[in-house]
């Protein structure tokens, strides 16, 4: 192995010691890789003074057969056939010619004195060599791998079983074309001989298998060679990708292996000689396509190591270095991977690193945003930390920012807590004695549950143990708010861990328990409380919390599904697609962000004017300053009662909202409306939109196909007849 990696790191000088030092041993398996590999980097030429003399070493022990190998190798790849042709034919006779096959041998592959260049002779004699019985060959075709069961040199043929079990006689010219002889050591080899023992083998040691493959490759392979070789004894798909992930993990902290580029694109390297371990490391970590790669791989390597490791400095120092400025590294890692880093330093460390008071100094003196769903800039930053250790970390980090005031602002900013930020921040808060403060922000977030999930579900936990009457919602306001956000994460949870663990949390919150947390929420509601959670619930929940939902209808009323006839469009939720609702949504934003903001500036312009008493212009700005709040007030409940028609399944057949309707007036003309919401426009696809709580859409509501309805309308009066109802496209 030492020979054939000096060639591939091209160290002619040490290969030439290292070679003439080897001279004496007949192992010759990394000699002869060596000359192939040389003859690859043209470099053959070389090295035929240094053959020739092996040759008259290995002949003079009497080991015709290794010298002729070596003759053979150096010729085939280039060595010169006027200074080794004449070489190898001696040795070839001296090895073989007594043998009882010799001369049908010699006669095939010309060895015979026919030919004067004996390369190809050579190339001939070494396949006959390998039809030998109980030797492995290899069809590059369909056949695969098989043995050499046995050879008839009179009849000039050989017999082979293949891997399936069929067994075929060739001729042995035939053979010798189209075959390839197959090494013990190759994969392909070992999968035929035993291939539950490779498989085991190749799970137990992938460094093994690299440094095969990389052996016979010349020292070098990459991530689709290994493939394709797994690939060949039977290892694909998820079982490579998991056997690959442990592989490169290895050869990465082996100091016998090179590692660089993707998981994807990988390229392994065997070294001639060890590596430092921590130059290994280093290299190994600056290698890293990205800041977050690095950061994973320390603390990967943090994982296994123990905690006197004299490597875990070395993996902490260039941890430190990578992360030092987005304008030094390779990869310019956006500031909240560099965060990511630094906590972590500074968690094993026990010192916050030196950058990062400089890195955050901008953001720690930012002011909060007017809008209160909209987080501060520092909080903003921490929900884009890439997990949920590196979100816990930053609690810890306040402190350090904002001193005496930091409680204050956690306070202020707790709706605004990344997931992994929750637990920690909460503690501290009820540490600090501010109950009160969390609370507010627990009353808060019921009436917007989907905007911190994970808070949400957290606070819940704690306060829904014993919840006081005073500050929050009622108990069946709190049920909805709750089946609400779990309706919402069952939808949306696919693909995403975080969502998913906690939705389960909030599944359990409420459904585990006798009586469940939805039982006791729900235990005084009335039929019509019952009701909107149940169709909460129908819009699609976990199954443990279907079934706590109907646990409790049925302890209301026993026949409460069967009863519950009422039409969905009854009652006080408002009922709109998710386009009205975002029309009505910008509605409330542009009164917060632009008409209240500049009416405040008109009322200081009109405050500036002097005397109040009859200042006109104040006046109006105050009386303007009324009807914004209370317009801006009522949008917000308007939305807090708010569904989308997008999640209700519509009855068939009948006229309802999310329906078109086609009626005929008493004098013979049709006219198509669509019922929608209040806030959904005029115009739906072409249709005229009619709001389901109109006079026109109340008269069709809840009528079937041929029904005569009268229509109270403020003309007057009228009889139409329903045509036709056909549900709208609201996606």
């Amino acid at each position: 192995m030492q020979l054939s990696l000096l060639v591939q790191q091209e160290k002619w000088q040490e290969f030439d010691e290292a070679w003439r030092e080897s001279m004496g041993s007949p192992e010759l398996d990394d000699l002869l890789a060596a000359l192939s590999l040389a003859a690859s980097k043209k470099r053959i030429g070389r090295c035929v003074p240094l053959v020739r003399e092996q040759a008259e070493l290995l002949e003079s022990g009497g080991m015709f057969v290794e010298a002729a190998q070596v003759v053979g190798r150096a010729l085939v790849h280039g060595g010169s056939p006027a200074e080794l042709s004449e070489i190898l034919g001696r040795l070839v006779q001296s090895a073989y010619g007594e043998e009882d096959w010799w001369e049908l041998c010699s006669t095939l592959t010309g060895f015979d004195g026919s030919v004067a260049d004996l390369r190809g002779p050579w190339k001939m004699l070494a396949r006959f060599m390998a039809f030998q019985p109980e030797t492995l060959i290899v069809h590059p075709g369909g056949w695969g791998v098989g043995e050499v069961l046995s050879r008839d040199d009179e009849a000039q043929e050989i017999q082979v079983r293949f891997h399936n079990g069929r067994k075929d006689r060739f001729p042995l010219r035939t053979a010798i074309d189209i075959f390839d002889p197959l090494e013990e050591r190759d994969l392909k080899a070992r999968h035929f001989r035993n291939p539950e023992e490779l498989r085991k083998e190749v799970k137990a040691d992938p460094l093994d298998v690299l440094r095969t493959l990389a052996t016979q490759a010349g020292g070098q392979i990459t991530t689709n060679s290994v493939k394709t070789a797994l690939m060949q004894v039977g290892i694909e798909g998820s079982a490579w990708s998991a056997w690959w992930r442990k592989a490169r993990k290895l050869a990465e902290n082996s100091e016998w292996f090179e590692v660089s580029g993707s998981a994807a694109k990988a390229i392994l390297r065997l070294r001639a000689t060890p590596k430092d371990p921590a130059e290994t490391l280093r290299q190994l970590l600056v290698n890293s396509t990205s800041l977050a790669e690095a950061h994973q791989r320390v603390r990967e390597f943090m994982a296994a190591a123990a905690k006197d490791d004299p490597l875990l400095p070395v993996a902490l120092e260039e941890l430190g270095k990578l992360a030092v400025s987005e304008d030094t590294t390779s990869f310019r890692a956006p500031l909240e991977e560099r965060l990511a880093a630094w906590l972590l330093l500074r968690d094993v460390q026990k010192e916050t690193p030196a950058p990062v008071a400089e890195a955050l100094a901008p953001y720690v003196v930012a002011e909060t945003p007017e809008d209160p769903s909209e987080p501060h800039p520092l909080w903003a930053l921490f929900q884009q930390l890439p997990g949920s250790k590196d979100q816990e970390r930053a609690v810890g980090l306040l402190e350090e920012l904002y001193g005496e005031a930091c409680i204050d602002h956690c306070v202020a900013n707790l709706q605004h807590a990344a997931p992994g930020m929750v637990r920690p921040l909460f503690d501290r808060l009820v540490k600090a004695e501010r109950s009160d403060a969390i609370l507010a922000t627990y009353a808060n977030l019921l009436a917007r549950p989907l905007r911190a999930p994970a808070l949400l579900v957290h606070l819940a936990a704690h306060f829904e143990k014993d919840a006081p009457e005073e500050g929050l919602p009622t108990p069946p306001q709190r049920a909805q708010a709750l089946l609400t956000l779990a309706a919402h994460l069952f939808e949306t949870r696919r693909g995403n861990p975080h969502l998913t663990r906690v939705c389960t949390r909030l599944t359990d919150l409420l459904s585990k328990g006798a009586p469940s947390l939805l039982g006791r929420l729900l235990g005084d509601a009335d039929g019509s409380a019952l009701r909107g959670a149940a169709l909460i619930c129908s819009r699609g929940v976990d199954s443990d919390l279907d079934r706590a939902m109907t646990d409790v209808a049925l302890a209301y009323d026993r026949h409460f599904f069967a009863g519950q006839t009422g039409p969905f469009w009854d009652g006080d939720t408002i009922w709109t697609t998710k386009l009205g609702l975002e029309r009505r949504s910008a509605e409330l934003k542009e009164l917060r962000d632009v008409k209240i903001p500049a009416n405040q500036d008109a009322i200081g312009k009109a405050a500036s004017y002097g005397d109040l008493s009859e200042n006109s212009e104040w006046e109006a700005a105050i009386e303007e300053q009324r009807n914004l709040t209370s317009r801006a007030m009522e949008i917000e409940n308007e939305l807090r009662d708010a569904d989308l028609l997008e999640n209700v399944a519509l009855p068939a057949g009948i006229a309802a909202p999310g329906t078109r309707v086609l009626y005929r007036e008493s004098d013979g003309k049709e006219r198509e409306v669509a019922i929608l919401g209040p806030w959904d426009g005029e115009d739906w696809g072409g249709l005229q939109v009619v709001s389901y709580r109109a006079p026109l859409a109340a008269g069709l509501l809840g009528a079937k196909v041929g029904r005569q309805v009268t229509l109270h309308l403020p003309t007057g009066d009228a009889e139409v007849e329903v045509v036709s109802i056909a549900p709208l496209d609201l996606e």
